[in-house]
């Protein structure tokens, strides 16, 4: 094999990796010679970013939870079927357009503030015990533009739930407590009439009598008051208090459009040769 052989096999047997190395140092100092191009990516990309955060509107939400109750018949030992347990009740209540004007005026805001913002959501149960229908918890949520608006709105519009499937436990509430205060007043004349001296032996006995029921009556009224106050009574939960909705940070917005304005300024130094010989041999031509 020849002199001029060997150095041709030799030059044909090149390390890739210093190849490689060659190319990167190219490909750096071609970025150093412009690196006015990275720099005016950054400072461009970054300005993009922060008008652009700044022109993205920011939002609050509210969420209260409400307890919707759960009714029982007139002798408290059959639970019933009302408005307060269908599904589809706080849904039809929270986006009725009256009811929503409503709340609007109350919080001195207009319906729009709000009304693209409203939804609820039916809290599961922790046991398999209640009906996949009945959903005695349900979480209100309001999003607006202004932090006020939310809570306001949130609240408001769980007050109207509340008002709107509270009949039937204010009800009950209301014949309870009448049918126990007519129970404590004839317990209280009972008790008279057994202090009283002028109260023969065998009008003494029937009171005893009369007593005793209206003890027992009142004992059982009052549990079925309970009942009703605690468990069948709709009512606001947890109130609503406003919480501000990043959907987008400033500072990242500020970052990743510099970081997109670093790369592009890359490419275009790198590129750059390229063009500018492009264009200067169509000059030329």
């Amino acid at each position: 094999m020849s002199p001029t052989e060997s150095r041709g096999q030799a030059h044909g047997s090149g390390d890739p990796e210093a190849e490689q190395e060659v190319d990167l140092g190219r490909y750096w100092r071609m970025l150093a010679a412009r690196w006015w191009l990275l720099a005016a990516g950054i400072v461009i990309g970054a300005l993009i970013g922060y008008a652009f955060s700044l022109g993205s509107s920011q939002s609050f939400q509210a969420t209260a939870t409400l307890y919707l109750g759960q009714p029982y018949s007139a002798s408290g030992g059959i639970a019933i079927q009302t408005l307060q347990t269908n599904p589809s009740t706080v849904k039809t209540i929270i986006h009725s357009p009256s009811v929503i004007d409503s709340v609007a005026a109350a919080c001195k805001t207009s319906a729009s503030t709000f009304s693209g913002g409203i939804s609820s959501q039916a809290i599961a149960a922790s046991t398999t015990t209640v009906k996949s229908t009945q959903s005695p918890l349900v979480s209100l949520t309001v999003k607006a533009r202004l932090r006020k608006a939310s809570a306001c709105a949130a609240t408001g519009l769980a007050k109207q739930v509340v008002a709107s499937v509270s009949a039937y436990a204010n009800q009950k509430i209301a014949l309870d407590r009448r049918q126990v205060s007519a129970d404590e007043l004839a317990i209280d004349a009972i008790q008279k009439g057994l202090s009283s001296n002028a109260t023969s032996s065998t009008d003494k006995l029937l009171l005893q009598i009369q007593y005793a029921n209206r003890q027992s009556d009142l004992s059982g009224v009052s549990q079925l008051l309970l009942l009703a106050t605690q468990v069948e009574a709709p009512r606001v939960l947890t109130a609503a208090a406003p919480s501000r909705v990043t959907a987008r940070s400033r500072r990242n917005s500020v970052v990743v459009a510099a970081l997109i304005g670093l790369i592009l300024g890359a490419i275009g130094a790198l590129m750059w040769d390229g063009v500018a010989g492009g264009a200067t041999r169509r000059r030329s031509a």
